[in-house]
């Protein structure tokens, strides 16, 4: 009866115990264990057997379970790694087996045993997956360091994922239609996710990473992400001292220079002799671990260098080679694992990456229209620390408890006070011996050509803190002879962002009418006038933006019989947010429920069908407070062409410039439907086709309230409240939406030790006028602006990548190893944009629906698809480990990326400025085939 009543107490904590965006859960970090223990002949249970787990990852000593009544037998919070697993039955000599267990993984053990045998078994068990996730509705991958160590790889958690289905798009990922800022990430359980932005905030030391769980959908209920969980795990500590040392080098030498046309289709250019600075990287890494106090306390340390330098041939509208933009950053990171006793562990992790980028726009599209005086240079980085107690009272239940704190800071402004110029080599380029930097001078952007001239436009500095806590509580018990993994929790996280801004020189000009370049700059200090036009005066301002959130789950695995699953959860969110001058800008709850079904078809986990629905909420973001709050005023001054001065033309911004609803309670969610079959078609190998179908809707963007605009949405001819200026109300509409539907068929598999692929094909659509979200995404274009251009806005979203073809593999032998891979993306759909004419009126004007460009005026039959080329990227890693010769683990390495040296351009000039021929032309390109050397030490 007592411990009936304990089993009750459990789960009712379990289901009664409950985050706001946080995505911290059980086997988030660690791994499981289950199967069946059977006699061999009678394939009879075996009940009561005493269940014995080792591992070097295994801190604070062996982790001992029973096999239940009918033999079952399940061991959770697994930290990854190499298991010994021991079955005992009094009077019987034990057998053993071993296996793997991953991050966020169940590894199958089902184990039949000859009770009548007096020998007793030591068998190896290669971890051999089904591929299928037999009690799993998620989609996404586990990737392991060693896998990630023979492929050639941007060396970053964030292109990993790009290695998985369903993910596109760059650093910052879309993830099965979601866009970049709906993301969700964790290094070591704690959400890393950005406040304002939504975005990673930290760096890590790649080969400080022990494992990589990409998940795309499909999510249990301790999971709120409207697109993807991207979750990182640092290697710990054991009871053996290990270090880790490498160096990678792509010196300038082993790469093709990027001698190719600004043209779309233009190739590349052999005879193009522009001398031009050197595009290269380097990194080194070191990392050490080991224990403390053997079996009680380990630690591990680590630290990284990089160095990356990048130019862009130069193109028009300058036609003069930039400088080159050079990323410095350090990475450093700390882990102590701590066991005061076999029912409890405590992991305390820290981590620093300072960085600082020169010339930081100057990779792309910008690059060839900024004079190096109007450079910014970018100083980044920040700290971030975590506590995390695991408490096993009984093998059935888990106790988890998390905090953390981060801050993290961006502060740009101009190069010449931050980073400093080779002065003689911009006179040399501009062939001005006087060209002087001046700190103090304002910045001139010609409107004849889309150049940006003397200085950069801001110095602002950008710092976010968070404070999050979280809470779970895991039981596993048998009720009415029925199976159930109860799990509750508690997120909470405590936001606040400090931002300042002022202007160089107070104000930045807008010059048009004087023709392009240097020459057609308003200049009246030595008679310049002719390109006059406009000039905003900013003066400094602060801002501090406050948030917080809590969010409460409860999720159940039910197992009415042995081959269905039944996965009901629901989760409760609950964000609050103000702004600058305290005013509230969001009051925000949600209700996310969740309900998944995995069948096991063939009753041996080979075929699995599962189902899934669920709902995501975002109730807890600063990024629309960060929009609320009030800048300062900006007055717009319009050049008089008879009096020839500058006279007074509106204001923007100040107090009253940004509205928030209040009315509207419906937060931006998404609601998901995936439906998967999974096969595994031979050992270590699964075949799966997933259908996707996600509505993400009510998505946050800044709605124009003043204008009147002409029938014609050219030109506006008032202003409600009679005062010319722009106003936005913050809201969340409901005509702000976005389809998504895909189909994915994928092939992953290790069939022998020497052999791992991953290969994918991915059939999707996004449709709907989400593009963007209060100009966060950058794509220039925002449906809010103009409501005469509102039916342009609605067909296939930017973003919308319709064929991927993913492929990656590597294959071992006697210490050599291949690992190529090959990337196919179909081109996505741009805007053409055209310019008000205006500095006055907010927003661009479109003529035909994004994705298309007009072709002739006012003749439909004219309008033809504008998208992107389509992308091949092939890359390959060779290394040798020369363990096989010397015992020592000493490995070489050389990457070439882009193996067939594609100049494709992965951005145009999608602005059609009148006078200007650069519409279409390539802005930027991918990066030329490449060699990268390394040599790596392991002890």
């Amino acid at each position: 009866m007592k411990t009936r009543n304990i089993k009750w107490l459990h789960l009712a904590l379990a289901l009664s115990l409950g985050g706001s965006g946080a995505a911290f859960g059980a086997d988030v970090l660690t791994g499981r264990i289950d199967g069946r223990l059977r006699e061999s002949g009678t394939q009879a249970p075996l009940p009561g057997a005493k269940v014995t787990l080792t591992s070097p990852a295994l801190i604070g000593g062996s982790k001992v379970i029973a096999t239940a009544p009918d033999g079952y037998f399940l061991a959770t919070d697994l930290p990854p790694g190499e298991y010994t697993v021991q079955f005992e039955l009094e009077g019987i000599k034990p057998i053993t087996r071993k296996l793997v267990v991953r991050q966020g993984e169940t590894s199958p053990l089902n184990v039949t045993w000859n009770v009548e045998s007096d020998i007793e078994e030591n068998i190896v068990v290669e971890y051999e997956s089904p591929g299928t996730r037999p009690e799993s509705t998620q989609s996404g991958a586990v990737l392991s360091a060693t896998g990630q160590s023979k492929l050639a790889s941007g060396r970053s958690y964030q292109s990993v994922a790009q290695q998985v289905a369903g993910v596109s798009g760059g650093a910052n990922p879309d993830v099965r239609g979601a866009n970049a800022i709906m993301n969700r990430y964790l290094i070591d359980g704690m959400d890393v996710t950005d406040p304002v932005t939504n975005t990673f905030s930290a760096n890590i030391n790649f080969d400080s990473i022990s494992s990589f769980a990409i998940i795309t959908g499909g999510m249990e209920a301790q999971y709120n992400s409207m697109g993807g969980v991207i979750n990182v795990v640092s290697a710990q500590g054991s009871d053996e001292f290990h270090a880790d040392a490498s160096i990678y080098a792509n010196h300038y030498l082993l790469s093709v220079p990027p001698q190719f046309g600004s043209n779309l289709y233009e190739g590349y250019k052999p005879f193009n002799t522009t001398v031009r600075p050197p595009t290269q990287s380097y990194q080194g890494n070191i990392n050490i671990s080991g224990p403390i106090l053997k079996e009680k306390l380990w630690y591990a340390l680590s630290y990284q260098y990089t160095n990356n330098q990048a130019s862009v041939p130069a193109g028009p509208p300058l036609n003069l080679q930039a400088p080159n933009r050079e990323f410095i950053g350090h990475y450093v990171r700390g882990k102590l694992t701590w066991a005061p006793g076999s029912r409890s562990r405590v992991t305390l992790s820290g981590l620093a990456d300072p960085a600082s980028i020169d010339f930081s726009t100057f990779s792309g599209s910008s690059a060839n229209a900024l004079m190096p005086f109007a450079a910014p240079n970018q100083r980044q980085g920040g700290v971030l620390g975590n506590l995390t107690w695991e408490y096993f009272p009984t093998a059935e239940t888990t106790y988890k408890a998390m905090v953390g704190a981060q801050s993290s800071n961006i502060s740009v402004g101009p190069q010449g006070i931050f980073g400093g110029f080779d002065l003689a080599a911009i006179r040399n380029t501009y062939g001005d011996p006087t060209l002087t930097y001046d700190p103090n001078r304002p910045r001139h952007y010609n409107d004849d050509d889309g150049t940006y001239w003397y200085n950069y436009s801001a110095n602002n500095s950008d710092t976010r803190y968070t404070l999050s806590t979280d809470l779970s509580v895991a039981h596993r018990t048998t009720l009415f002879g029925q199976r159930h993994e109860a799990q509750a929790g508690f997120q909470g996280r405590i936001l606040q962002r400090r931002y300042s801004n002022e202007i160089p020189g107070g104000r930045i000009y807008t010059d048009a009418g004087g023709g392009p370049g240097e020459a057609g700059l308003c200049l009246p200090e030595i008679g310049q006038t002719a390109g006059c036009y406009s000039y905003r005066e900013t003066p400094a301002y602060s801002t501090i933006e406050r948030g917080m959130g809590a969010g409460l789950y409860v999720q159940d695995r039910w197992k009415p019989v042995d081959w269905v699953t039944i996965m009901p959860g629901l989760r409760f969110d609950y964000g609050y947010t103000k702004d600058g001058s305290g005013r509230v800008v969001a009051q925000l709850a949600g209700l996310g429920p969740r309900l998944g079904a995995v069948l096991d078809l063939t009753r041996d986990s080979k075929t699995i069908f599962s189902a899934f629905y669920g709902r995501s909420n975002e109730t807890l973001s600063l990024l629309a407070a960060a929009n609320a709050s009030p800048g300062a005023r900006s007055d717009i001054y319009l050049y008089n062409t008879n009096t020839r001065t500058f006279e007074y033309s509106s204001s923007t911004g100040g107090a009253g410039g940004t509205l928030v609803d209040r009315k509207n309670h419906t937060p931006p969610h998404s609601d998901e439907f995936l439906i998967s079959l999974r096969r595994q078609i031979a050992k270590n190998t699964g075949l799966s086709v997933e259908y996707t179908y996600k509505n993400l809707a009510n998505i946050w963007d800044a709605v124009e309230t003043n204008q009147i605009w002409d029938p014609s949405g050219t030109r506006v001819i008032g202003y409600k409240n009679g005062v010319a200026t722009s106003v936005y109300q913050l809201t969340r509409p409901d005509s702000n939406w976005i389809k998504y539907q895909s189909v994915d068929f994928i092939l992953d598999g290790r069939p022998t030790p020497e052999l791992e692929f991953y290969a994918a094909y991915t059939l999707s659509f996004r449709y709907g006028p989400g593009n963007e979200s209060m100009g966060q995404l950058g794509t220039g274009i925002g449906q809010y602006e103009n409501p005469r251009q509102a039916h342009f806005y609605t067909g296939y979203a930017l973003g919308d990548t319709r064929h991927q073809i993913k492929l990656q593999g590597s294959y071992t032998w006697k210490g050599l190893s291949i690992g190529p891979s090959f990337n196919f993306t179909s081109g996505s759909p741009q805007a053409k944009i055209y310019n008000t004419g205006n500095p006055s009126i907010s927003g661009v004007i479109l003529r035909s629906p994004v994705g298309t460009t007009p072709g002739t005026a006012n003749d439909p039959t004219q309008i033809a698809e504008f998208r992107l080329p389509d992308i091949i990227t092939a890359n390959a890693r060779v290394s040798y480990d020369f363990s096989e010769l010397t015992g020592q683990k000493f490995a070489v390495i050389a990457d070439v990326f882009n193996v067939f040296n594609f100049g494709t351009p992965t951005a145009v000039e999608t602005v059609d400025i009148v006078g200007s021929n650069n519409f279409g032309l390539a802005t930027s390109r991918q990066q030329p085939l490449r060699v990268q050397l390394a040599v790596r030490y392991q002890y």
